[in-house]
């Protein structure tokens, strides 16, 4: 593991001074606003290298570093984009409504344990298990990456667009190799749309999509594309991108590992996030159930 990823791997939490650039590569962090970053939520084995495969819900989950997630990502030939998802509670429920959200689940190169509730549900189980989050993988694909790649970001306001947009060329990105986009309501059903977008992006040469508006939006619509794309590694990160904007907070490291970023969430956004938080998530509990039986089933 060469020094920038150990670097983007620990969050390294140094700023550059007013008016310096970062050179490309270099990470001048992430996290609850524009210049600070969070420490990463992760095992000693975890950050040393080691991941594990996970299986539940009848899906497979790979259980960091982030940095080994996306490298095995980059390795995997495709004549298509290769998707990166993050799981919550709330994927989960969706997943068991949504066959279009579960089509694109089965066909990402990659999928992470976002929420802690799956964590502790993988360790309860026996399985080591360590939290990936969209965080931890939008950080190292921007400031860990490549040197010369080429980014696009799909984000859900104009304001996020500008914002990561600057940072990123701040940090030290070629102006030319960053674009961002803002699409419409409804941008997932639009086929003409959908062409023009998806011919913007591989035109581009993008080699890094990051889709920043959220699921299962972002995971349907990037499936459904296909080789429209080209092969880009994409990040289906949602409100990750506005944290790395700078324009929304993220809980603090106590409430992170304790489980209670969505606490935290819900104090920001309480009518947008009240049915999915107090309605929709006891949905989790009976799909827990019925996972537990089918896996006592198949012993």
């Amino acid at each position: 593991m060469d020094d920038r990823t150990v670097k983007a791997a620990r969050f390294d939490a140094r700023v550059a001074s007013p008016g310096a650039r970062a050179a490309p590569g270099t990470n001048p962090s992430l996290g609850h606003g524009p210049d600070a970053a969070p420490e990463p939520i992760m095992d000693r084995g975890i950050e040393a290298g080691t991941a594990w495969g996970i299986r539940m819900f009848g899906l497979d989950f790979a259980a960091g570093p982030a940095a080994g997630i996306l490298a095995a990502t980059a390795l995997q030939s495709s004549d298509g984009p290769r998707l990166v998802v993050t799981a919550n509670m709330d994927h989960i429920v969706l997943l068991s409504e949504n066959d279009a959200f579960r089509r694109a689940y089965d066909a990402a190169a990659a999928r992470t344990l976002d929420g802690m509730p799956l964590v502790w549900l993988a360790r309860l189980r026996g399985q080591p298990a360590a939290r990936v989050t969209g965080h931890d993988l939008l950080a190292h694909a921007l400031f860990a990456g490549p040197a010369g790649q080429r980014v696009f970001l799909v984000c859900s306001k104009d304001a996020v667009a500008d914002a990561i947009r600057d940072r990123l060329v701040r940090s030290g990105y070629d102006p030319a190799a960053v674009a961002t986009c803002v699409p419409p309501f409804g941008f997932v059903d639009d086929v003409e749309y959908g062409c023009a977008l998806s011919a913007r992006i591989r035109e581009h040469g993008t080699t890094l999509l990051v889709m920043g508006v959220g699921a299962p939006r972002s995971e349907i619509w990037v499936t459904r594309q296909g080789a429209a794309l080209g092969t880009p590694i994409v990040l289906a990160v949602g409100e990750a991108v506005n944290v790395a904007a700078g324009l929304v907070r993220r809980a603090p490291i106590v409430l992170q590992r304790a489980g209670l970023e969505w606490a935290f969430r819900f104090a920001l956004s309480p009518r947008r996030l009240f049915h999915r938080y107090f309605v929709r998530s006891w949905r989790f509990i009976a799909l827990v159930r019925r996972d537990l039986k089918e896996r006592d089933a198949a012993a």
